[in-house]
């Protein structure tokens, strides 16, 4: 163990003893180039000129986008350049070095800030600038931002978000640092990106603006906002939240349909809107949250139209019951409208009044004329037999015109009762239809608008 250690230690002297011999000629380098170096001091020959630095952003991932706090959340990469007068030298008189590496804390750096930045970024180690002898100067520093971004979520899950990334000087104008997009390109660098599995990269693009503010209004300053757009990934809220919805709304179609007579309307009814109460409970968690009314997504909106319709529906169900069971006579006006009218527009079937069998029987009965019986038979035996038939004639009279009287109510009422059923399979009809209109429609806009 002990000569393992020695044998380590013997190595890094070994090291660096070679690069102590090999680096008289970067010592003798970095001596000369910072002998009189001040890192406050702007690296230009004049006062009156502006450093131009060359800025470029490197979008290497997207790591949150948080809709309910309007955040974003990405890794990126800084990529500065630019010329400084002093970092000049001849590479043959410093044995042919032609680059060297310095730490960034001990130069001058352009102060380039996130403007719309909520919350510090998170930075690695401290990177080292790269100095090229003929005086550029570029610095790579990584880095994870969260910055502002105003998401709109009308049609989530389709939706395409727009996000900022606006980099200018905090306390330079464009007099004192002129900013550029590195190689004038008007596209964010994509090098290394690794895809989000929420979000789709559309666009990276860049854009150079000149501001003048109130405050200075002849002073330029100058910031290069890069435009992030991204589409969400839409097959994880298809499956869990798309194809449950229509089913529900399927369901809920089906609550027009079955009849009254089966006496299971208000019960299926009320199981839909169970399942979608808890289909409520479970979307909460996946939803993106806001209070926002411009972005309330479409839907949430759609669920909701559901949710109404199927109250609306119970209630309507519960009317058609209601009367159904009424013995109270239907208003003329109603019977007109719902029997009459609306019924054989809606294909309705209607019960066509048959002639009642208590027209058949009369109700005023005049005594017969006494019979003339056969001469054999004694007069007064044929007049008690007479009068005996004629009691028993007016007495079944008696009956047949009672029974008239419960048949001619018994009809009147089933009519009634066959009239209220048309009413409200009139109702069901027209619930049906307005609730598959405004799902088709409701349908065919988000298909539209995505």
């Amino acid at each position: 163990m002990n000569s393992q250690r020695i044998a380590c230690f013997l190595l890094i002297l070994v090291t660096l003893a070679t690069d102590v011999s090999a680096g008289p000629d970067q010592r003798r380098l970095l001596e000369d180039l910072f002998s009189d170096y001040n890192k406050h001091e702007r690296p230009v020959y004049s006062e009156s000129e502006p450093v131009a630095v060359e800025f470029q952003v490197s979008l290497r991932s997207i790591l949150n986008v948080d809709e309910a706090n309007q955040q974003l959340q990405t890794q990126l990469w800084l990529n500065y350049a630019w010329k400084d007068y002093k970092f000049r030298w001849e590479p043959s008189s410093y044995g042919n070095i032609t680059d060297i590496r310095y730490p960034a804390a001990s130069l001058w750096l352009p102060d380039i800030t996130m403007y719309n930045s909520i919350a510090s970024s998170e930075i690695g180690s401290k990177p080292d600038v790269f100095i090229a002898s003929e005086g550029s100067v570029s610095l790579v520093q990584p880095g994870i931002f969260t910055s502002s971004c105003e998401t709109d979520l009308r049609w989530f899950p389709f939706d395409t978000q727009a996000c900022k990334l606006t980099f200018g000087s905090w306390t330079l104008d464009g007099s004192k640092v002129d900013l550029k997009v590195k190689n004038g390109v008007s596209m964010g660098s994509l090098d290394g990106y690794q895809p989000n599995q929420e979000w789709h990269l559309l666009n990276f693009s860049v854009v150079r603006n000149t501001v003048y503010y109130e405050c200075c209004p002849d002073t330029p300053y100058i910031d290069l906002d890069y435009t992030l757009k991204i589409s969400r990934l839409q097959l994880f809220y298809v499956i869990n939240i798309i194809i449950p919805s229509i089913f529900i709304a399927l369901l809920t179609l089906v609550t027009f349909i079955i009849p009254v007579q089966s006496g299971e309307k208000l019960s299926f009814g009320s199981t839909v809107l169970l399942i979608l109460a808890i289909f409520w409970l479970l979307l909460i968690n996946v939803m993106p949250s806001t209070s926002a009314s411009v972005s309330v997504p479409m839907l949430t909106i759609f669920l909701g139209f559901i949710s109404i319709v199927n109250v609306l529906s119970l209630t309507c169900a519960a009317i058609v019951v209601r009367l159904h069971h009424s013995s109270a006579l239907m208003p003329r006006v109603l019977k007109s409208l719902f029997c009459e009218t609306l019924a054989p527009i809606l294909c309705i079937g209607t019960n066509k009044p048959r002639k009642p069998l208590y027209e058949s029987v009369p109700t005023n009965v005049r005594s017969p004329e006494p019979a003339n019986f056969c001469a054999e038979k004694p007069v007064e035996h044929s007049l008690q037999n007479s009068g005996a038939s004629l009691q028993v004639l007016q007495s079944i009279l008696h009956e047949l015109s009672a029974v008239s009287v419960q048949m001619k109510a018994k009809e009147q009422t089933e009519q009634n009762n066959a009239d209220w059923m048309i009413a409200g399979a009139v109702l069901d009809r027209l619930f049906f239809i307005a609730y598959f209109l405004g799902l088709f429609i409701g349908c065919m806009v988000i298909g539209l608008a995505n």
